[in-house]
Formats: C-alpha cells, structure tokens, sequence
C-alpha cells in the first residue's frame, strides 16, 4: 500500500488518484495528527465489505472455511444455477 504525506496529497490530488484507480491499491495518507485515512477504489470497499458482512455470522464463517478447505482437497461439485 502506497502512503502519501496530506499536504502532498492534497497537491497530487489527481495524479495519486489516477495512479489508485490503475492500479486498485489503496493509498495511506498520513497527517501530522496521526489521524491517517486510506483512500480506496469503490470496488475494493464493496469487497471488504461484502466479506466483513459474510464473516459476521459464525455459522456462515463456519461454512465458508468448509467449502473452502473441501476446493482445495479437490472435492468440487459443479451444479448449474439455472
């Protein structure tokens, strides 16, 4: 993750954003308070909010680890969704 001073950010405002939006990675700015913010693509948010929301219910957490440790054993089953 790129981290940038908030006077600089505030001078590059279109430049880091630009350079974010290429590249998908969040941008640290940090100030002098130490009240730092990131700085994200929407579609990086709605990821990390989309697996907070699926990982707040522990027996949804449950099933995830699951299915996941089942892929990488190799026992996949494909099912259409029609």
């Amino acid at each position: 993750m790129t981290a940038i001073a908030y006077s600089q950010f505030r001078h590059r405002l279109g430049e880091v954003v630009e350079d974010m939006m290429c590249s998908g990675e969040p941008v640290t700015v940090t100030r002098a308070d130490g009240k730092n913010f990131v700085v994200v693509p929407v579609e990086e948010w709605d990821s990390v909010n989309q697996t907070a929301h699926l990982l707040s219910n522990e027996e949804n957490t449950r099933r995830l680890r699951e299915s996941s440790e089942q892929a990488r054993a190799g026992r996949l089953v494909e099912r259409d969704i029609d």
